[in-house]
């Protein structure tokens, strides 16, 4: 069994450094952290997966809504690379207030959004060449991403059957 934590993000960057090293130091295997209003999560594991090596780090979870999946499997891939393969991307809907008042978007038929984005989000963490054109979302590369790193792997938030279907 692995047991992890979420950590506090409401505070610098060096006291999250001191606090996941001690999360580490008393031997939980993982540290999380989510993306709400403040740090961007991956950004702040990639430096803190710099600094404290050999735990395993993660995402619980970074909202698929306001970024294209080319675009973050290219950032997952990039931390992913400069923290050893020691990533876990969480990624979730996120909730309809936030989607729809603070990014402007539509939260219309969130389980077909999600199904969408794993579409391309899966094969371009695998270095394919994505090219997808849905009813929620497009993405598409020139190439595969060429980022040496392994695929890092992927939960899924679910709130409901359909979700859970997917995840």
């Amino acid at each position: 069994m692995k047991i992890g934590v979420m950590f506090d993000v409401n505070q610098s960057v060096d006291d999250v450094i001191a606090q996941v090293k001690g999360i580490h130091n008393i031997g939980l295997d993982s540290a999380w952290t989510s993306q709400i209003f403040g740090y961007d999560a991956l950004t702040l594991l990639a430096v803190v997966g710099r600094e404290v090596p050999d735990i395993e780090l993660g995402t619980a979870v970074v909202p698929t809504y306001p970024r294209n999946p080319v675009m973050l499997a290219g950032q997952a891939l990039t931390v992913q690379a400069a923290i050893g393969g020691r990533l876990t991307l969480g990624i979730g809907l996120s909730h309809q207030v936030v989607i729809e008042n603070v990014f402007g978007q539509s939260f219309d038929r969130p389980a077909l959004h999600m199904r969408e984005y794993l579409s391309s989000l899966m094969p371009s963490l695998r270095g394919e060449q994505v090219a997808f054109t849905g009813e929620t979302l497009k993405a598409a590369t020139f190439g595969p991403l060429e980022i040496e790193a392994a695929a890092p792997p992927v939960l899924v938030a679910a709130l409901g059957p359909t979700m859970l279907g997917l995840a």
